[in-house]
């Protein structure tokens, strides 16, 4: 992957294999985050805590995730990609398998907060790598490989999760995933990384804050992240309560659940490569496309969910049937997103980039999706009721997001033109 010049070649045996350890890690990390939304009845049972407090344990983690996203990548960025990856991966899934140990609320918060601070460093570096290892134009289609990550990670979380909590109790998925995570984390550490850029830029806390504000500036990226955390709560809000909402609604037990979530997360992947295909495609035609197109996905799909939850009192099929096609849809949108962060930023903030993403996107948004969700089930009576108008309600942020990935197109094309010809070179 070096040419005669020194550049960074992108293509090739190791950009698959970079590919391929990446999504893997992904895989894992919603792995982790399913298995919590699996187990949340039994524990409910279990351990006597309300619904607030059950959103709660993924907002400390997603909270955790976005706080230390810039942190994590400007280290990405100032030191290296691999050891990064490779260093939070294990922190990651060290505290995925603790989960599985806490003996109360304070020390389940513990858990999750280092779990998410972990999974953080890990989506960053990943992304920056990806699309350093790959020209340009192949962007999108190596993005929807690496998020079929998500709806891979979730259907491997909810039936792993359901079936062992079913059999063996609601802690053992989290031991087991935390143990093979620390394993595939160390083959992170042997990819092949490009060369850490210092242009000017000061490893300090003054140096972070001054590549912060230039990203700030990017009128792309300032309606993007807001865009994105709209988008989370919609998306956040499904993924953190379809199971207990089925549960609830249904009577049915984990591992039926879980099940049921596998087959929904697995019609779903046809999503992200989808995806990816379409943003190839319609970026090749109008650059504007590569915000078009989540900004099309994210309204449908969060009107799809709605009319899914809405369904399932009412007819279990119809609602299954809906569930399926907002997956699919909803899934388009994650390869373009992936892919924004890095096309019109500087070569020193790639990982910066999507590490204020994850800041706005969780902070903004995500974050509060579980608790909020769980507060308003709690005011409106618990049950499969009050959690089902719970989520409708959440439902009005994939409309928000829309408007903003319309209104940060109409930038898009200028912003990117600024950073073209920015070279990377080889480690």
């Amino acid at each position: 992957m070096l040419s005669a010049g020194g550049h960074y070649q992108t293509g090739g045996w190791k950009a698959h294999w970079i590919l391929i350890v990446c999504l893997l890690l992904y895989t894992l990390s919603y792995m982790d985050r399913v298995v919590l939304t699996v187990v949340l009845q039994p524990m409910k049972l279990e351990l006597g805590w309300s619904d607030t407090q059950l959103g709660a344990l993924q907002t400390a983690y997603m909270l955790s995730y976005g706080a230390l996203a810039i942190p994590t990548a400007y280290l990405v960025d100032r030191w290296s990609r691999k050891k990064s990856i490779g260093l939070l991966g294990l922190t990651f899934n060290l505290f995925s398998g603790l989960t599985g140990l806490a003996w109360n609320f304070l020390s389940m918060i513990f858990a999750r907060i280092f779990c998410g601070a972990g999974a953080t460093g890990v989506v960053t570096g990943s992304i920056a790598m990806i699309t350093a290892a790959y020209p340009k134009i192949k962007h999108g289609r190596a993005m929807g490989i690496f998020n079929i990550g998500i709806p891979l990670g979730i259907a491997l979380g909810a039936i792993v999760g359901g079936v062992m909590a079913h059999h063996f109790g609601w802690r053992s998925p989290f031991l087991l995933l935390g143990g093979t995570g620390l394993l595939l984390s160390l083959a992170a550490f042997f990819l092949k990384d490009y060369q850490t850029v210092n242009e000017g830029v000061t490893v300090s806390l003054g140096g972070l804050w001054r590549s912060i504000v230039v990203l700030l500036k990017i009128p792309t990226l300032r309606w993007y992240y807001l865009g994105y955390a709209m988008m989370l709560v919609t998306s956040l809000a499904q993924i953190n309560w379809m199971p207990t909402y089925l549960i609830r609604q249904f009577d049915m037990g984990t591992d039926t659940a879980g099940y049921l979530t596998c087959i929904i997360s697995l019609v779903a992947i046809i999503g992200a490569p989808l995806g990816g295909v379409l943003s190839d495609f319609w970026y090749k035609r109008n650059r504007k496309g590569r915000l078009w197109l989540p900004a099309l996905s994210s309204a449908v799909s969060a009107l799809i969910m709605a009319a899914s939850f809405l369904a399932f009192s009412i007819n279990f099929t119809l609602g299954l049937a809906l569930i399926f096609v907002f997956g699919i849809i909803n899934m388009t949108a994650i390869p373009a997103l992936s892919v924004i962060s890095q096309d019109v930023v500087p070569v020193e903030y790639k990982g910066l980039s999507y590490g204020v993403a994850s800041l706005f996107m969780y902070a903004l948004g995500g974050a509060w999706a579980p608790v909020l969700v769980g507060s308003i089930s709690d005011a409106m009576g618990g049950g499969a009721a009050g959690l089902m108008w719970a989520v409708v309600i959440a439902c009005s942020g994939g409309l928000l997001a829309a408007i903003c990935f319309v209104t940060g197109a109409r930038h898009y094309i200028a912003d990117e033109d600024r950073v073209r010809g920015s070279l990377l070179r080889s480690d």
